[in-house]
C-alpha cells in the first residue's frame, strides 16, 4: 500500500512538471517539424503558466521579478512593441511570440531545468532537426522556398541546437555524456549545412570561433588527447560529406558576386543590398519610433520618384534580411536600442554564471548577433522562443543550483 502511495506520488511529480516544462519540450520536438509550431507554442505557455501557478502560486512570479534584469528588458520590449502595433501597426506574430516567451521567463520555475534534462532536450532536438533538413533537401530535394518551415530561421534553429549541444560537451565531466552531447553537435552541424543558409554559416563559425576562444582561456577546464582525436576524426568526416553542398554554395555566391559587379543587383544578394540602400530613405522623418507596416506605403511613394528599383519595389520585402535595419525601420532608434540591448544585456549578467551559463549565453549571444546581419531571427516565432525561452529560463536566472543537478 505503502507503495502504490509513493508511485502515486512519483507519478503526480512527473505530470506536473512535465506540464511545466511543455514549451521546453514543444521548442526540442514540434516545433522543429511544423509549420505553425510557434502558434502551438502559446497554447504550451498557457498550460505551463496555470500549472505553475496552482503549484507554486506567485512565489516563482517574484523571484523572477527580482532577481532577472533580462526579465525586465522583456516587459519593457513588450511594452513598446505594443505601443507600436497601435500606432502604426506591427507583426502580430512576432508581438505573440515576444509576450508568450515573456510570459514563461516571469514564472517559469528555472530549478525544473537539470543537466540530465537539457541533455535529453538537446540530443532529441539535434536528431530531429537533422532528419527534417535531411528530409526536405536530400530526400524530397525541395527547394529551399518549399520547405514547411523557411529554411533560414530554420538554420538558425539548427545551429542554436548546435552550439548548445558544443556548450554541454565542453562542460560535462562524464565521458559518456560529453560524447552523446559531441555528435549531437556534430549531427546538428550537418544539419546546418545541409540548409544552405549563408548567413546563419556565418554566425555559426563566428560562435564556434568565439566559444573556442574562451574555451583555451578557462583553465576549469580539463581535455584528453583521446578527445581531441575522436573530435577531429568526426569533424573531419563531417566536412569530407559537406564539401559538394558547401562547394556549390560558394560557387553561387562568387556568381552573384560577379553579377553585382556588372552592375545586375536581382540576385538573392544584390535585393538584399537594394534593401540595405532603400533604409535611409524609409527612416527619414521617422528615426525615433519607425514606421511599422506603413514602410510599404513609403517604398511605393520611392519607386514612383525613381529612388529605388523596379525589382525592389516588385518583392514587396516583408523584411529587410537584416534585424538591425529591419528594428530601425520599423520600430525607430527606440527598437534599435532595444534590440541592442538584447544582446548586450545577457553578458553582463554572466557575473555570477555557472560555466555551462556562460557557454550557451556567449555562443547563442553570437550567433544570433551575427546572423542578424543578413537575416530577421527575431522576426521569427521559433527562434524568438529559442533565444529568450534559454537566455531568460536557464542562464541569467540567480538560482544556479539546478546546473549541478543530475
Amino acid at each position: 500500500m505503502k507503495s502504490l502511495i509513493i508511485e502515486d506520488d512519483m507519478f503526480k511529480k512527473y505530470l506536473i512538471n512535465g506540464l511545466i516544462l511543455l514549451p521546453f519540450i514543444w521548442l526540442s520536438t514540434g516545433m522543429l517539424i511544423l509549420r505553425n509550431g510557434d502558434k502551438t507554442m502559446v497554447a504550451m505557455v498557457i498550460i505551463s503558466l496555470i500549472t505553475t501557478l496552482i503549484v507554486y502560486g506567485l512565489t516563482t512570479l517574484k523571484r523572477n521579478l527580482s532577481t532577472n534584469k533580462l526579465l525586465w528588458l522583456l516587459l519593457i520590449i513588450c511594452g513598446y512593441f505594443l505601443f507600436s502595433y497601435y500606432y502604426h501597426g506591427l507583426s502580430s506574430r512576432e508581438i505573440r511570440s515576444f509576450i508568450a516567451a515573456t510570459l514563461l521567463v516571469a514564472i517559469f520555475p528555472s530549478s525544473l531545468l537539470t543537466k540530465k534534462l537539457i541533455i535529453w532536450l538537446t540530443v532529441i532536438s539535434a536528431l530531429i532537426s537533422f532528419c527534417f533538413a535531411y528530409y526536405c533537401m536530400i530526400h524530397m530535394h525541395w527547394s529551399r522556398d518549399a520547405w514547411p518551415i523557411n529554411a533560414i530561421p530554420y538554420g538558425t534553429l539548427i545551429a542554436g541546437i548546435s552550439v548548445i549541444a558544443l556548450s554541454l560537451s565542453l562542460t560535462l565531466t562524464n565521458y559518456k555524456e560529453k560524447a552523446v552531447t559531441f555528435l549531437a553537435f556534430i549531427l546538428s552541424s550537418y544539419g546546418l549545412i545541409i540548409t544552405e543558409s549563408r548567413g546563419v554559416w556565418l554566425g555559426f563559425i563566428f560562435a564556434l570561433t568565439v566559444i573556442f576562444v574562451v574555451f583555451i582561456t578557462t583553465k576549469k577546464i580539463k581535455i584528453t588527447w583521446r578527445s581531441v582525436v575522436i573530435a577531429i576524426v568526426l569533424i573531419g568526416g563531417v566536412s569530407i560529406i559537406s564539401k559538394p553542398l558547401i562547394s556549390q554554395r560558394l560557387s553561387q555566391t562568387h556568381q552573384e558576386y560577379s553579377d553585382i559587379k556588372s552592375g545586375d543587383l536581382n540576385t538573392s544578394i544584390g535585393l538584399r543590398l537594394q534593401m540595405w540602400q532603400s533604409a535611409p530613405m524609409l527612416i527619414e522623418h521617422h528615426e525615433l519610433l519607425g514606421q511599422g507596416n506603413q514602410y510599404l506605403i513609403s517604398l511605393d511613394n520611392l519607386y514612383h520618384q525613381v529612388r529605388i528599383s523596379k525589382s525592389l519595389y516588385e518583392a514587396q520585402p516583408p523584411h529587410f534580411h537584416n534585424q538591425y535595419v529591419d528594428y530601425m525601420v520599423k520600430k525607430g532608434i527606440i527598437g534599435l536600442i532595444l534590440l541592442l540591448c538584447l544582446f548586450i544585456l545577457p553578458l553582463r549578467l554572466l557575473k555570477n554564471a555557472s560555466l555551462l551559463q556562460r557557454y550557451i549565453t556567449i555562443t547563442l549571444v553570437s550567433l544570433f548577433a551575427v546572423a542578424s546581419l543578413t537575416d530577421v531571427p527575431f522576426n521569427h516565432g521559433q527562434t524568438i522562443f529559442m533565444y529568450i525561452f534559454w537566455l531568460g529560463c536557464f542562464t541569467t536566472t540567480s538560482n544556479n543550483e539546478h546546473v549541478d543537478h543530475d
